[in-house]
């Protein structure tokens, strides 16, 4: 009312203004009182707002007729600022600019169809109280301020020169951080848009704060104090149709703020701050059209939206903040609030499952795009009828229930893009639409086969689907023949301009992905139905195709395969064609699937054999190829198989052995000559003969022929067995006598020691072979042609020390022993463990011991290890003949290698110290023993 009493010079006309302002604080007051009292005050309020509405146009009236004020409607010079640039221009597109500029989140493209924001009425209290007369006010005076010294500004001495009458806007940018102090009163009624960009923006008085001016429309700090919001003050804000205050640091909202009534905003932006949580402190007397809370630090849905009177809101933003907990939109059986809110952006949050939704019948977008949700349960969307638009892109979705959508008959966006989904059917869409087609978008996801791809057999339940779905890896095999017969079907149909393109929007774009046949190829240009590839149970490093929807090829040509397939694709009413040509195949075996099979090539391979299960198993065959193989013949049982079917066999370039037993491979020939492929190449492989042409004569096939063959055979057997069995009954003596007349050793069991061993034999013998040993033996084998060093130990063991602990030592210095064997000794010496342990330890390392038996011994003598050994081993008896001859046979050969040496005792020193040895334990002597024994000549 301030600029109203300015027009007025006559103090009676002050009476009718000083009454409508009485008015106007009586419902200033109403408004403004406590909680309790505000239901019943409210209508109140709206019937005084009627009156102050009847004052103010009887006001203006006064002001038409005096002529005072004729200078507000004709405007004034500016004297603008030298830090800014002033002009005038039209009110409404100075608002627009402006609404558009501090709220760029508004009018998403992607939500247009939905809502259009752009163009929704904004009008405030104030405005509408003033009602036509706007359209003669529609004159701003825009003040554009650009600040870059870095230095502190007074508000009123940027808009000092300008009308203190004048709508004016003022936008302050500060490029250098700025300080701007707000320094206007709230009662300055002509700032109707004020906008701070980067400015430090703080009061001359700490105390009072930023008051925002009754009648500012517009008002937008940009500013990063995080005190900003505590330096507001927003009680006065009437007529405030935008506030937005962003890119503070602030985490909270002031406690001031709390019930404090906007009651002509439209959009709130608080977007671009560091909020952590919101509990809705304002309130609003109309709907509002955003409610922007992007790009903060949210990790919660605000249950004040949807559970109290705040939300009645028309968009509401939420996107790029940190939200996972959304359980305030899940159903609540307890609640009876339904929520108005139309738009809800959740974008680019953190959220991982979804729940089913409340009611919300004006709900009409939800966009839960950019976040982590992986599966759509059947239930997600149920309670939400009337959405219109669900955007689910960029998510880690791979899995949709069957219903999910199915109730949803008013949707006509579904974005699913650049997610996991490996299917899409009807069953999950809706069955019918009550609105405009649904645009299904299903890009970038890893859909293997396009969705619908049945509907040719009746099962399209809605033509009003639109889907896209280029950029998935699409398997383009004989699944894709569904696919084919689908778009076929929907180019015939007919139906409301309905087909293939108008249902698959990017029909065009679809490219095959698998199998490498396919890859990079475009769908539309394949023709499935001729021509197309099995993927399923194709064996590897094979390729399976099917032509014409009824023969399945199966080509495994040149494929390097050693065995025949396992199995083979099955195709109901398809034959099978199996090509298995060169490759190394060497025998053709029974598959279950020879039965199906209508073509069989197996030529060019290594076949040797056919069994005869696979030739009983190929009787319906119409094509068999088997030349340029190996093949003998063919199993016996053919001859009792008719090819009946068959129009194309090849028997050429094989080894066809012509044989007795063969000769009813002619008559089959014959049989089938229609279908052999040049029956007169198929040649015997030793007569090159063709064998339609064989008879028993060429073969000599009488039976006087055959017992001539069975006599010569028989007779040859007879000798070899004859033969055998004297060469084993003999076999000492025949040796003997390749030794003594050739020098020839045959059949030796016996790994000899080192030539360079100190002895060539150690000797071992009781008492009572003792005058044998010294007169006949020693000097026969000392003395004789081969002079051989033994070891005795009576001689060359230590004197005083055991006999029993030197035989160890004895033995490994000694390249084989002789073991004088007697009754006596079994009795004595071989009882004693040490001795046996020994010999045993001897036997195990290696065969270099030859028992000599002086007495008549029976195997009940012998105890269990020596009888083993007597059992596999030759052993001589004294008493036998030719036993010298059969001694120097088994005993090591002498080789010339110089100058003997004397014999070593055990005792010299050149055969090594023999004190440290006997220091050692017994354990330590057998595992030396052992690794001497494992000397290169020993094994």
């Amino acid at each position: 009312h301030i600029f109203v009493a300015t027009c007025f010079q006559e103090k009676k006309k002050w009476r009718l203004l000083f009454f409508c302002s009485l008015v106007s604080h009586y419902a200033r007051r109403n408004y403004e009182c406590d909680e309790p009292e505000r239901s019943s005050s409210m209508s109140i309020f709206k019937m005084q707002t009627y009156n102050v509405s009847l004052c103010l146009l009887l006001e203006l009236m006064l002001i038409f007729s005096h002529g005072s004020c004729s200078y507000f409607f004709y405007g004034s010079s500016l004297n603008c600022s030298e830090l800014c640039s002033c002009n005038e221009d039209s009110l409404e597109a100075t608002l627009k600019e402006y609404d558009l500029a501090v709220n760029p989140d508004v009018g998403q493209e992607k939500y247009k169809s939905a809502v259009d924001l752009t163009h929704h009425e904004q009008v405030s209290t104030y405005s509408s109280l003033l009602g036509f007369l706007t359209t003669w006010l529609n004159q701003i005076v825009r003040i554009q301020c650009k600040l870059s010294d870095g230095r502190s500004y007074l508000a009123s001495a940027l808009v000092n020169g300008v009308d203190y009458l004048m709508f004016t806007a003022l936008h302050v940018k500060c490029n250098k951080g700025e300080r701007l102090v707000w320094d206007l009163a709230p009662s300055r009624t002509s700032l109707i848009v004020f906008v701070s960009d980067g400015c430090i923006f703080i009061p001359d008085n700490p105390r009072k704060g930023i008051t925002i001016p009754m009648n500012a429309w517009i008002w937008a700090v940009t500013s990063p104090d995080p005190n900003i919001f505590n330096s507001t003050e927003v009680r006065y804000t009437m007529n405030t149709v935008s506030l937005s205050i962003s890119e503070s640091k602030a985490k909270y909202l002031p406690s001031k703020w709390r019930d404090t009534y906007m009651i002509s905003a439209a959009k709130i932006n608080l977007n671009r701050n560091h909020l952590e949580s919101f509990d809705c402190p304002l309130r609003f007397t109309k709907t509002l059209e955003v409610m922007n809370l992007a790009n903060n630090r949210l990790t919660k849905f605000p249950p004040c939206f949807v559970e109290s009177g705040n939300s009645k809101i028309i968009y509401l933003s939420l996107t790029h903040n940190r939200i996972t907990d959304i359980s305030a939109l899940n159903d609540q059986t307890d609640s009876t609030f339904v929520s108005s809110i139309r738009i809800i952006n959740l974008s680019h949050n953190k959220i991982e499952s979804l729940q089913s939704f409340r009611v919300m019948d004006d709900l009409t977008v939800l966009d839960l795009s950019f976040n982590s949700i992986k599966e759509i349960s059947n239930d997600a969307f149920l309670n939400l009828q009337y959405v219109q638009q669900i955007y689910l892109e960029h998510n880690l979705i791979h899995t949709v229930r069957p219903y999910a959508f199915t109730m949803n008959t008013k949707l006509n966006v579904l974005d699913l893009a650049h997610n996991q989904v490996t299917e899409m059917s009807q069953e999950q869409l809706p069955t019918s639409l009550t609105g405009s087609p649904l645009s299904v978008n299903l890009k970038n996801n890893a859909l293997p086969y396009t969705p619908f791809k049945n509907c040719a057999r009746g099962n399209f339940y809605n033509p009003m689907i639109e889907i896209s779905m280029s950029s998935n890896p699409l398997i383009c095999d004989c699944k894709m023949i569904e696919f084919d017969q689908c778009t076929r079907w929907l180019d015939k149909l007919g139906i409301n301009n309905v087909s293939s393109r108008s249902v698959f929007k990017d029909i065009e774009e679809l490219t095959c992905a698998s199998p490498k046949e396919t890859a990079g190829k475009k769908v539309t240009g394949m023709d499935f139905l001729r021509s197309c590839i099995i993927v399923d149970k194709c064996p590897d490093k094979c390729s399976c195709q099917l032509e014409n929807t009824n023969s399945v090829l199966v080509n495994c040509t040149a494929r390097r395969l050693l065995e025949m397939p396992d199995a083979l694709p099955a195709v109901p009413y398809a034959s099978i064609k199996l090509h298995l040509s060169h490759n190394p195949l060497q025998m053709l075996t029974y598959r279950s699937y020879l039965q199906d099979l209508v073509e069989l090539h197996v030529d060019n391979c290594l076949l040797t054999t056919v069994t005869p299960a696979a030739m009983a198993a190929l009787q319906d065959i119409k094509v068999l190829t088997l030349h340029n193989n190996l093949l003998p013949k063919l199993p016996s049982s053919t001859k009792n198989i008719t090819l009946k079917r068959a129009t194309n066999v090849t028997l050429h370039n094989n080894r066809w052995e012509c044989s007795c037993d063969s000769l009813w491979l002619p008559r089959w020939l014959s049989k089938h000559k229609s279908a052999l492929w040049m029956p007169g190449k198929i040649l015997c492989n030793y007569l090159r003969k063709p064998v339609e042409d064989l008879s028993e004569v060429d073969l000599n096939c009488s039976s006087t022929a055959y017992m001539d063959t069975f006599l010569a055979v028989s007779l040859v057997l007879s000798s070899l067995i004859s033969t055998l069995v004297i060469v084993f009954c003999y076999r000492t003596e025949i040796n003997l006598l390749l030794y003594s007349k050739l020098g020839i050793r045959l059949g030796s069991n016996f790994s000899y020691g080192d030539l360079f061993h100190p002895y060539d034999v150690f000797v071992s013998y009781s008492q009572d072979n003792y005058k044998w040993v010294v007169d006949t033996l020693v000097p026969h084998l000392e003395n004789g042609a081969n002079k051989y060093r033994l070891c005795l130990h009576y001689r060359d063991f230590p004197p005083g020390e055991s006999v029993v602990e030197n035989i160890p030592w004895a033995i490994r210095l000694s390249r084989c022993s002789i073991l004088v064997l007697s009754k006596d000794f079994l009795r004595k010496e071989w009882c004693i463990m040490e001795v046996r342990a020994a010999f045993q330890r001897m036997l195990l390392v290696s065969n270099r011991l030859i028992i000599i038996a002086t007495d008549d011994i029976s195997p009940e003598d012998l105890t269990t290890d020596l009888q083993a050994y007597m059992n596999t081993h030759d052993y001589l008896r004294a008493s036998e003949p030719c036993f010298w001859e059969k001694l120097e046979m088994f005993l090591p050969p002498r080789q010339n290698v110089g100058e003997s040496q004397s014999a070593m005792s055990l005792e010299d020193p050149a055969a090594g110290d023999s004190k440290p040895r006997k220091e050692l334990s017994d354990g330590e002597v057998e595992e030396e023993s052992m690794g001497y024994a494992s000397d290169p000549s020993a094994r």
